[in-house]
């Protein structure tokens, strides 16, 4: 419970203000808890970090697993490219300290196990367009397709606020292209 509670407060300090201006006695005194609790938690300020980073990687393996699970009329290629572009904004924009922990100068890899349920929920939706398409097929598309979305995010928080729907956009234009080019007929066009 008191672990929550010091992620949830880092998380809406870093959101605010950034991680580097971030203090843990900001995080502590925040949390109502005194600083030696929050080191009994968390050495240091990346561990903190990094505790939070994968809480947001299981956060958004779910987010997309809820996206992409469920066949609709959205699931064309097009749509497909607009889903994957609104989806990585909605995740880091219902957490604002997703971008500036991304900028942090932090370590924090995922493990190729940690990486492959993201990679197989992309794949299934890309299965579920083309039913010919073969599952080795879909997942190298699935790794493009993360890649183009961790590509967008890392143009996405460089750029100021007002030009962030144009970069948006370019992603889509460039999904789409990406998932039209896709070889094999679409069950649904």
């Amino acid at each position: 419970m008191r672990r929550a509670k010091f992620l949830e407060v880092a998380a809406r300090l870093i959101g605010e203000h950034g991680y580097e201006p971030v203090t843990m006695t900001a995080i502590a005194e925040q949390s109502e808890a005194s600083i030696g609790t929050l080191y009994d938690y968390f050495p240091d300020k990346p561990a903190l970090a990094r505790a939070l980073l994968a809480q947001y990687t299981d956060e958004s393996d779910a987010h997309w697993k809820v996206l992409l699970s469920n066949p609709s009329s959205r699931l064309t290629k097009t749509g497909l490219a607009d889903i994957f572009v609104e989806g990585a904004l909605d995740f880091v924009r219902q957490r604002p300290a997703y971008l500036p922990l991304l900028r942090a100068p932090i370590a924090f890899v995922r493990t190729p196990a940690t990486r492959l349920p993201l990679r197989r929920t992309i794949a299934d939706a890309l299965q579920m367009m083309h039913k010919t398409m073969s599952a080795d097929r879909a997942f190298v598309s699935a790794q493009v397709i993360v890649e183009l979305i961790k590509a967008l995010l890392s143009i996405y928080k460089q750029t100021t606020p007002k030009d962030r729907e144009l970069v948006a956009e370019e992603y889509r234009k460039l999904l789409r292209l990406y998932l039209l080019a896709m070889p094999g007929k679409s069950r649904v066009k």
